[in-house]
């Protein structure tokens, strides 16, 4: 599926939901039967995580976070269970570290196949057809309730993948340098994002989210970002989540 055919169905699903809620509260102002807990916020993030889920094709886990947490305190608000909530932090993070045992290994299938393309496009004039796609040139970072600082070095950076959960990540790109379009694919929740690079890298936000934020805070240099080769697409999804880009 298409990059535009992913955005259409991700406003198609999303304008159905906003539809679906405007019904239901016009129904309860005008006092039908319907449950309190249907407008809470708990509920508001299980809608959120249902909607990710669809977008990513439930292949990424930031979705299934913001299920667990609304279902988990919705739970708790309507059956009155005094000391739940002091369970919660201990079951998420067991459930967390069986999620990342058992996690089959993937290859960011999503920006895998731009990088293969880019590859071939590049090897077809300028290299052997069989070159292979090198992991230290990809990043893969997990951050949970954690802060994590990476440095990138590779001269031909192709992207990678950043899974951050109320966490921080920063990646300072200052050394690294692009052959190739790179993608970076980010899911974030509850947490904050920081990509330093280059000041001739050109940064193309391609990224969903509720209540989020990607800030390019850089100084823009038309001389310098007249450079197609050096471009790097941003991909994923961010809940109340801030992605901060930044050049020194």
């Amino acid at each position: 599926m298409s990059p535009s055919q992913n955005r259409s169905n991700g406003r198609l699903f999303t304008g159905l939901i906003l539809i679906v809620g405007g019904l239901l509260l016009l129904a309860y102002k005008m006092g039908y039967p319907i449950p309190v807990w249907v407008f809470s916020w708990q509920m508001l993030l299980i809608v959120i995580g249902i909607l990710i889920g669809i977008k990513n094709r439930f292949q990424n886990f930031g979705w299934l976070i913001l299920i667990a947490i609304g279902s988990f305190f919705l739970v708790e608000q309507e059956f009155a269970f005094a000391a739940f909530h002091q369970y919660f932090w201990p079951t998420f993070l067991i459930l967390a570290g069986i999620f990342f045992i058992l996690k089959p290994k993937r290859n960011n299938s999503g920006c895998k196949k731009k990088w293969q393309q880019d590859y071939q496009n590049t090897n077809a004039v300028n290299s052997p057809a069989n070159v292979q796609i090198n992991e230290d040139d990809a990043i893969n970072i997990n951050s949970i309730f954690s802060g994590i600082q990476h440095t990138v070095i590779s001269k031909n950076f192709l992207g990678g993948k950043i899974n951050s959960v109320f966490g921080g990540v920063e990646i300072d790109c200052t050394q690294a340098n692009i052959q190739t379009a790179a993608c970076l694919q980010i899911e974030a929740v509850f947490s904050g994002v920081k990509l330093i690079v280059p000041q001739n890298w050109k940064v193309q936000n391609e990224m969903d989210g509720v209540f989020h934020g990607v800030d390019d805070k850089r100084k823009f240099n038309t001389i310098n970002m007249d450079n197609d080769s050096k471009i790097l697409t941003l991909k994923g999804s961010a809940v109340f989540a801030g992605i901060e880009i930044k050049s020194y």
